[in-house]
């Protein structure tokens, strides 16, 4: 698109003697003034978009996956011989996580001055690329 084409689709009717000289902008033009005389698309046919009730919906996968993990967590608890509260309450004992972060802390400290500088190095260059992740459109939306 060169100057002359642009000035004549910014401004049609001052520019109409664009046409008779431009081929490109003719064919394009005439394309554009054409009926549709092609075959018409069936909406019916068309997939429905999430926002416009479309009919296959996920949850009833998710809610039996839910459904065949609880039961697996029942059948451990009766073979544990344990009752499911107890196996919960058991499990948000947080004791055993600190003593873990301790041991891991202690580790790091006892560790060579390269390790702890590799491990910070480390841990800038993984949280960089996650907030690089983060800034980044998602595709579909604005790709």
């Amino acid at each position: 698109m060169n100057e002359a084409c642009r000035r004549y689709a910014e401004d049609p009717e001052a520019n109409a003697a664009h046409l008779s000289d431009c081929l490109a902008c003719r064919q394009i033009y005439a394309l554009l003034d054409s009926p549709l005389d092609s075959q018409s698309v069936r909406v019916e046919a068309l997939p429905l978009a999430g926002w416009e009730g479309a009919g296959y919906r996920a949850w009833p996968l998710v809610l039996g996956g839910a459904l065949a993990l609880l039961a697996v967590a029942f059948a451990l608890c009766a073979a544990a011989r344990i009752s499911p509260l107890q196996a919960v309450l058991s499990g948000m004992s947080t004791s055993q996580w600190r003593s873990l972060i301790f041991v891991a802390a202690d580790g790091l400290r006892a560790a060579s001055p390269v390790l702890q500088v590799l491990y910070g190095v480390g841990f800038v260059v993984v949280n960089t690329i996650l907030i690089l992740l983060l800034r980044r459109a998602p595709r579909g939306i604005d790709a």
